[in-house]
């Protein structure tokens, strides 16, 4: 019997075309195996609701064609369901997919998703509110809720932001006690909650972070100075950050951070949360299509 799968694309995100997607379902999608509808959405939020509806309705693989907040939007509708999330990235960052191995050209994503490879991957809440790759706190929640608002997305423009907000943050304190009793208290640049590797553009914050072992990484950053900053950039590109010693790494299952910082992310998507903030794993909570090549 043939799979149900939705497409829902996302028109605005990253820097991709998107107007020949549809064309290229329709040539590498298998349509032995599978029945095919497209829907786009039309406002923010549109991607979760679209994909409840898919879950109610018994669609069998709901495919987020967008970048990484529309995974997120359309991933938190398919938490503890049995529809499965496939992902085609077009955004300017795709660390959820890069992580998995999805490829980021169009074509060759679609034919992963022919091969139905699937894996069973941990989810975070953040108290109340999911997760999927990445969450974080201080720098990365200020840069996530400045760039949310900008209207021409990239690389270039993250890196343009990333630079002129450097010199106007600081560092924040944090009081972290984790699952086991043990509490730390320090000021850090950034604080990020990794479940999977990368921020996204192989910007690797937690190269050794696994998506289906039941557990997260906590990474401080303390804050670099001028010198620093592209020796701590280039470690993170090939993967080395954990070597430096501006960079404290902590496993965990169950956390709780207090924090005078206002600015959170979940998946590069701003949020509002109360302190303190409760973290934990909720373990293969979602079914997810990866590349040919993931372990």
């Amino acid at each position: 019997m043939k799979k149900r799968v939705l497409f829902i694309i996302n028109p605005k995100s990253g820097v991709s075309r998107k107007h020949n997607i549809p064309e290229l379902i329709s040539s590498y999608l298998d349509d032995v195996k599978f029945d095919a509808e497209i829907k786009f959405t039309k406002y923010s939020g549109h991607g979760y609701k679209l994909a409840k509806e898919a879950v109610h309705d018994g669609y069998d693989v709901v495919c987020a064609v967008g970048g990484d907040g529309s995974v997120h939007n359309i991933g938190m509708a398919l938490i503890n369901a049995d529809t499965i999330l496939a992902v085609i990235p077009t955004g300017s960052g795709n660390g959820y997919a890069r992580h998995f191995d999805i490829p980021v050209r169009i074509k060759q994503a679609i034919l992963t998703l022919n091969q139905m490879k699937i894996r069973q991957v941990d989810v975070g809440m953040l108290n109340h509110k999911y997760f999927l790759g990445v969450a974080g706190f201080g720098f990365d929640g200020h840069i996530s809720g400045k760039f949310v608002k900008r209207k021409k997305r990239g690389i270039r423009g993250y890196i343009l932001l990333v630079l002129k907000e450097y010199f106007r943050y600081g560092q924040q304190e944090f009081e972290i006690e984790f699952g086991n009793g043990r509490v730390i208290r320090q000021k850090a640049f950034m604080a990020s909650i990794a479940n999977i590797s990368e921020f996204g553009n192989s910007f690797r914050i937690s190269p050794f972070a696994d998506a289906q072992d039941g557990k997260f990484e906590l990474i401080l950053l303390r804050k670099p100075n001028l010198f620093q900053v592209p020796f701590i950039l280039r470690d993170f590109f090939k993967g080395k950050a954990h070597t430096s010693r501006l960079v404290q790494t902590f496993r965990f299952e169950e956390a709780k951070i207090s924090t005078k910082s206002s600015r959170f992310h979940a998946d590069g998507e701003p949020v509002s949360l109360s302190n303190p903030i409760k973290i934990r794993v909720q373990p293969k909570a979602l079914q997810i299509v990866v590349g040919e090549n993931y372990a």
